[in-house]
């Protein structure tokens, strides 16, 4: 991802308060899919542009929990301001993760 576009987009975002409230990076339906049934959201659906370029990982969250996922791309086609980018689900919990990151701190010491 260009470095450029993705400043010129943080510089006119605005976080989603939803996402800030629940302490994730981007807020929104993981039920919504597209055609290639990947999760997709709005830019403006996340907390800040730069945890959500493609390859990064992410936590989402909704009313029905918080997911880990992986973004995929980009899409301008609807939007040159405001892009949706598609996440790959994966198959395992923020919450677990941390018991595993903790599992992993406490074996080594």
């Amino acid at each position: 991802m260009a470095r450029a576009l993705v400043e010129r987009l943080a510089a006119r975002h605005v976080p989603k308060l939803r996402a800030k409230d629940m302490a994730v990076d981007m807020f929104g339906d993981p039920h919504r899919e597209d055609d290639n049934g990947l999760s997709w959201a709005r830019l403006s659906d996340a907390l800040c542009v730069q945890d959500v370029v493609p390859g990064s990982a992410v936590v989402t969250g909704s009313s029905i929990g918080r997911y880990l996922a992986k973004v995929v791309t980009w899409d301008f086609e609807v939007s040159d301001d405001d892009p949706v980018f598609t996440l790959e689900l994966l198959p395992v919990r923020p919450s677990e993760v941390a018991k595993l990151l903790e599992r992993a701190r406490t074996s080594v010491a």
